[in-house]
């Protein structure tokens, strides 16, 4: 059931659970429409800090929880390095890079299976520990096999790789200052609404995999298979939930997102950017 209690600004840390369920670019309105699908429990409305992974974690992680464990597919939370001006190793008992050892080249990005295989290896060592369990999904690479494009390349927060364009070409400067060019030209002329149309429409790739699938399928393909992959994330956060309940009968288990994502509205895409669609993020407290 839904809460009467809407869109309050949601501070994990400041929050009850044992075991907080991440699922990366997770709108609140698509999560709304299928999670009864999979689990029981009460579903809020919250507003996130954040509308990028950075953000969130700036906000949202200000000291150090010495009883948590952090199990992350993004490599923006790393035990490695600090990313402009975050250090995860700063705030949490332990990092675990499954966004390293558990990324698959073929797909581009981290399977949901490896962050439930991963999970179920740790809960047991550490009985005591909090754990943070952060899936990558619904956020592109589209994994049905209908929507499946090429994914990031692997990961390296150290030298700067973290989750960038399917063409290493995209970084060079020549390049970055022509479509700044033309853009902000066709874009005050309203030709082109947002940088990805003006490089289909300059001849280059796609800028990233979900722009590969908005040029391939189009919005409503896009929005398609944006549901398909918060459907295969739940899928699997339903039989973790289900491992964790047996093990921890009591356990309070929370799944909630850093926060949402564009899809198309008012002609724009991703996150980074302060509206509805990527500050608004379930609350879903599992029964």
């Amino acid at each position: 059931r839904k809460s009467s209690e809407m869109g309050k600004i949601l501070n994990v840390m400041e929050e009850e659970w044992d075991y907080l369920i991440i699922l990366d670019a997770c709108r609140y309105d698509y999560f709304a429409t299928i999670w009864e699908n999979y689990l029981e429990g009460e579903l809020e409305k919250r507003l996130s800090l954040g509308s990028d992974t950075l953000e969130w974690c700036l906000k949202s992680f200000r000291d150090y929880h010495p009883d948590v464990i952090y199990i992350s597919a993004n490599p923006y939370i790393n035990s490695k390095t600090e990313i402009k001006g975050f250090s995860a190793k700063r705030h949490f008992y332990r990092i675990i890079d499954v966004w390293d050892f558990g990324w698959d080249e073929k797909l581009g990005t981290v399977p949901p299976e490896n962050v439930n295989r991963t999970t179920l290896s740790l809960i047991r060592k550490f009985p005591q520990k909090k754990f943070i369990i952060h899936y990558l999904q619904p956020h592109a690479p589209y994994l049905s096999e209908k929507y499946r494009t090429t994914g990031f390349p692997n990961p390296n927060p150290k030298q700067g790789r973290i989750l960038t364009g399917i063409q290493s070409h995209h970084s060079k400067r020549y390049l970055r200052a022509l479509i700044w060019l033309f853009g902000n030209l066709l874009m005050k002329t309203r030709t082109i609404n947002h940088t990805w149309e003006l490089r289909e429409w300059l001849g280059l790739p796609p800028a990233s995999p979900m722009d590969a699938v908005r040029r391939k399928y189009g919005i409503n393909g896009l929005r398609k298979a944006y549901r398909e992959n918060l459907t295969i994330v739940l899928e699997n956060v339903t039989k973790l939930c289900g491992e964790l309940l047996r093990y921890k009968p009591s356990a309070q288990i929370v799944i909630t997102s850093d926060h949402g994502e564009l899809l198309g509205e008012d002609g724009k895409y991703g996150h980074r950017i302060k509206t509805p669609y990527t500050l608004e993020i379930p609350w879903l407290r599992v029964k």
